[in-house]
């Protein structure tokens, strides 16, 4: 990828990315270390396919992300297996419609509507954990004013980040606190405290795409992180993969085979996943509890069934959704 002076832009994917940046940094953070001035192909990849959805004729099937467009790169198009079709509004690819991306739509309306909801509940802060170039911030301003959005990612990102609003919306916005992390001399917990976190008052967190990347220890961390370190009736929403996919269980989820075996082959494996029918009590043992889990056909019966009652798309079967809140008190088998 080149700027528009012609210099050419580092890239990594935003698995390993994130990967990184999700641990929380409550191990060792030299053990986190990553090269300077990276930036993500995958985010790329997600914010693109919210743009062409947000163009889908059907509204019932349409997401809102209507600065996706403005936030990817022109050039990416060039060398996507995905361009849009502004004709339509349909998502085209030069080979086969990807399951995944009808997953990346329904889960941006899944947790679009989970955001609203929270802040109707109270939630005053929201907490990006990996927010790459999503627009929630921005596309939400209006009706929640008051709520403070934190935008976590590495410094390269968050540059990227913000020269790319400053030419979507004129200025880069004073209202979100971005959240650059150096993992050689800074974690998050401290980082977002000096940021203006308060873990006394209610907040909602998005943690997009991350959890299948990272080890089981990183899961764990986050996860008791959130369940310790913030207000009771906060909640965390994630998507997560089941453990028969980690394990290669292809008969069972077989459209996780072609994306298991690239994501290996680019050195990203996925390596972690919660055990079939386990989640509530996985989630409960970190403190959580389980408001929803949303499966595949759930997904699709919410978000990616047209107006016509037919199918937009199948919904990628590897992946799992779950919005889990800190409760009053802890779930009983809390570790």
């Amino acid at each position: 990828m080149q700027t528009e002076s012609g210099h050419q832009r580092p890239i990594v994917t935003f698995s390993r990315l994130i990967g990184l940046l999700l641990v929380l940094t409550l191990c060792t953070p030299a053990a986190w270390a990553v090269e300077s001035g990276m930036l993500s192909i995958t985010a790329e990849g997600v914010t693109a396919a919210r743009a062409i959805f947000a163009q889908h004729p059907d509204q019932k099937v349409r997401n809102d992300d209507y600065l996706a467009m403005k936030l990817v790169a022109p050039e990416y198009w060039h060398y996507s297996l995905m361009k849009p079709d502004f004709e339509t509004g349909m998502l085209v690819t030069r080979t086969y419609r990807i399951t995944t991306n009808f997953y990346v739509n329904a889960r941006t309306k899944h947790m679009d509507a989970l955001l609203m909801q929270a802040a109707e509940n109270g939630a005053v802060q929201v907490v990006n954990l990996g927010a790459g170039y999503d627009s929630r911030a921005y596309r939400f301003r209006e009706t929640m004013p008051t709520v403070r959005f934190f935008e976590i990612d590495l410094p390269a990102m968050i540059e990227e980040k913000k020269r790319r609003l400053a030419e979507a919306l004129g200025k880069v916005p004073d209202y979100v606190a971005y959240v650059p992390i150096d993992f050689n001399i800074q974690n998050i917990p401290d980082e977002l405290r000096k940021a203006g976190y308060d873990p006394s008052r209610k907040t909602f967190f998005i943690w997009e795409g991350v959890t299948y990347y990272i080890s089981a220890e990183a899961v764990d961390s986050t996860l008791r992180f959130i369940a310790t370190q913030s207000a009771t009736g906060s909640s965390v929403v994630f998507d997560y993969m089941p453990l028969g996919v980690i394990q290669g269980d292809f008969k069972r989820y077989p459209d996780a085979r072609a994306l298991s075996f690239w994501v290996a082959y680019r050195g990203e494996p996925f390596v972690f996943g919660i055990p079939e029918g386990d989640s509530a009590t996985y989630v409960s043992k970190r403190g959580l509890k389980v408001m929803s889990d949303l499966h595949p056909k759930d997904l699709e019966n919410r978000y990616l069934t047209r107006s016509d009652g037919t199918l937009d798309g199948p919904c990628c079967s590897a992946f799992r959704i779950m919005h889990a809140v800190v409760p009053s008190m802890h779930p009983s088998g809390v570790d």
